[in-house]
């Protein structure tokens, strides 16, 4: 059945219902359905009604009342199947609001069926083999399979371009449909094949069980084997100006500060080479001055550029040393930008990042030396893995995910399975159950469900939908974004070299 775009959205975290509420919006649920069952039983029997009207001999002789000003037998047809029609549209209005009144509560999950945990379960066993097979193939074949894997990413995310909004589709309807299909057990898939893999090499892994350990041991393959290279000298920082940037112009908005987190949200994508004409790996730190005269700042960060190793640490090596908690080049250059700019430390900093980007920022938030060194105003992450990756309490925190786009999954936990606190809000919508055109087509490709554009409008529905746990997360952070004085400062990223 396809749904509203409004009602393929569903929230997790944030400010929990009391009990006495949760039992209110229950009993509220359970009596919509009643009605909804009332409704349907009248709608039968006024169908019943027309049937019995149409038969010869019981509504009258003929149309006779119709010509004296009645409405007569056929118009009395007519008009009985008219309400059974509208009764039964009330009926389904009624099911849809209890619907949505638990989901609004988050008590639909609850909903999951046994044989789902059970089909997931199988998924994640049978991957795990996998996983162990392809770990037995020492470092050429996980190379090898590293390799593959990056070149089909690159493939089906529109080759060497970004994970932005201009993104060449993925042809084919097979490639759609394999897409949907995945989607849903996309994070059991992950779960086994980085767990077999972890348990097949526990040596790169570090001893860590599951997806971090599997991402151990690919970062080791992409930092050791001489076809990938093995650089850990660094990262290089360089200023760009309005000459740098393919327009000759720095985004527009680069003198103002974002009016909300969706339109934080939304400048990211002009940080990637394809829409906004931005160099490889560019990120940029905004300084906004408001009324009163004090400072805030925020950062935003673009996602993966390239899926095999690169000049530039946004690429698919950055992506597993992240995954596993390894240094990365990521971190390392957006600390170095925040030095360069002159954060203060009672400056609140907020993190908004994509993607890569998006695991980026959440890394950092959890460090504890980031934090000593850093006010930490908010955290917002779009088609990010971020559900192993703890966060302070008291910060803010936005999730967005889509499973059709995969890699937020590839954590090895749903958008449900995220960490649940006062602080930290996921929303997740679901786009092939979606009744819109575009979020259908969008369903069916990677570069699509994953743009920044597709999480723009997944916020847009949450926000739209009155949420309170979405307007408390961002209406915490939004206040941050915007001041009187405003100026950004763009770095463009590069690994150091031998």
């Amino acid at each position: 059945m396809s749904l509203a775009p409004e009602d393929t959205v569903a929230v997790y975290g944030g400010t929990s219902l009391s009990s006495a509420e949760t039992d209110s919006v229950r009993g509220a649920a359970a009596r919509l359905a009643r009605v909804a069952d009332d409704l349907r039983a009248a709608s039968v029997r006024c169908l019943g009604v027309s049937g019995d009207l149409a038969l010869p001999g019981v509504g009258g002789a003929g149309d006779a009342g119709a010509g004296s000003g009645g409405i007569g037998a056929s118009g009395l047809v007519s008009l009985a199947r008219d309400v059974a029609r509208c009764l039964a549209e009330r009926a389904r209005a009624c099911d849809l609001l209890a619907w949505r009144l638990l989901r609004a509560a988050g008590l639909y999950e609850e909903a999951e069926s046994t044989a789902e945990r059970l089909v997931g379960g199988l998924v994640t066993a049978g991957t795990f083999g996998t996983g162990v097979a392809l770990g037995s193939l020492g470092w050429l074949g996980l190379a090898g399979v590293g390799v593959l894997g990056a070149a089909e990413a690159a493939g089906r995310l529109g080759g060497a371009g970004a994970t932005g909004g201009a993104l060449m589709p993925v042809a084919g309807a097979v490639a759609g449909a394999a897409t949907r299909g995945l989607a849903p057990w996309s994070d059991e898939v992950v779960a086994g094949l980085g767990g077999g893999v972890a348990f097949a090499q526990p040596g790169p892994a570090q001893g860590r069980p599951g997806v971090a350990g599997g991402a151990g041991v690919l970062a080791h393959v992409a930092r050791e084997v001489p076809l990938l290279g093995d650089d850990d000298a660094g990262v290089r920082l360089t200023r760009l100006g309005a000459e740098d940037f393919a327009s000759g112009a720095v985004p527009a908005w680069s003198a103002t500060g974002a009016r909300s987190v969706r339109e934080a949200l939304a400048r990211v994508d002009d940080l990637y080479p394809g829409p906004g004409g931005a160099p490889p790996a560019t990120i940029a730190v905004q300084r906004v001055t408001g009324q009163d005269g004090t400072v805030s700042w925020t950062v935003l960060v673009p996602g993966t550029q390239s899926a095999l190793p690169a000049g530039h640490p946004w690429d698919g090596r950055t992506d597993v040393e992240l995954m596993a908690g390894q240094p990365d080049g990521a971190t390392a250059a957006i600390e170095r930008a925040l030095a360069d700019c002159g954060v203060g430390p009672d400056e609140p900093v907020t993190l908004v990042g994509h993607s890569l980007g998006g695991i980026a920022a959440a890394a950092l938030v959890s460090r504890a030396g980031f934090a000593a060194r850093y006010r930490v105003g908010g955290l917002v992450t779009a088609g990010a893995p971020t559900g192993l990756i703890p966060v302070p309490p008291g910060v803010p925190v936005l999730h967005l995910e889509t499973p059709e786009e995969l890699v937020s999954n590839t954590d090895g936990r749903s958008g449900a399975e995220n960490p649940r606190t006062r602080d930290r809000v996921t929303v997740v919508r679901s786009l092939q159950d979606s009744a819109d055109p575009g979020d259908r087509a969008a369903s069916g490709s990677l570069p699509a469900a994953h743009s920044v554009a597709t999480h723009v409008r997944t916020l847009d529905l949450a926000l739209a939908s009155g949420d309170p746990r979405v307007a408390e997360v961002t209406g915490r952070i939004g206040p941050r974004l915007a001041g009187e004085s405003v100026t950004t400062s763009y770095y463009r990223v590069e690994r150091a070299g031998p």
